[in-house]
């Protein structure tokens, strides 16, 4: 049963919590850490070129090499595969890169004007990037298990197999 005196509440988003004023101490770690994010954006987009070309190099080479040896059956699909792979992670850096220069790009808005419509943009590209790289840091540790699960269990089968 809820107090019949109790002042009114509001339920909505857009009610300011705390006041929306941006301190200097805000401002200062931002400054701080804009140029940082840059350049790992940077990096990160300079990466996702490398693993692409890599990737594309991979999946290239192979399939000439597959049509002009037809002696190695799974080698030429499995090479194919890893280079699109590459390909799929050579995506992902992309965003995890445009993300951080985005972040970076509010940031500096936030450090020059003091806005906090600046500061929620920064904090959502930020909030972005850290999504993505956990999902991928999730995806990996699953498929790491599943690396090490089948690097243990494919030579005991295989080994149990050849004892018969």
């Amino acid at each position: 049963m809820s107090n019949v005196y109790a002042p009114p509440g509001a339920n909505v988003d857009d009610v300011q919590r705390g006041g929306a004023a941006i301190t200097a101490g805000m401002i200062e770690a931002l400054r701080g850490t804009k140029t940082w994010v840059l350049i790992v954006g940077i990096l990160l987009l300079l990466g996702a070129l490398l693993t692409g070309l890599g990737g594309l190099a991979m999946m290239v080479g192979m399939g000439f090499a597959g049509a002009a040896n037809k002696g190695m059956p799974g080698g030429t699909a499995a090479m194919l595969g890893i280079g699109l792979f590459y390909l799929i992670f050579a995506v992902v850096y992309v965003f995890l890169g445009m993300y951080l220069l985005q972040y970076s790009g509010a940031c500096s808005k936030v450090v020059k004007d003091a806005q906090p419509g600046d500061l929620e943009a920064a904090l959502n590209y930020q909030r972005k990037f850290w999504r993505l790289g956990g999902m991928m840091a999730l995806i990996g540790l699953v498929l790491g298990i599943l690396g090490i699960v089948a690097a243990i269990a494919i030579p005991a089968f295989m080994a149990a197999g050849a004892g018969r």
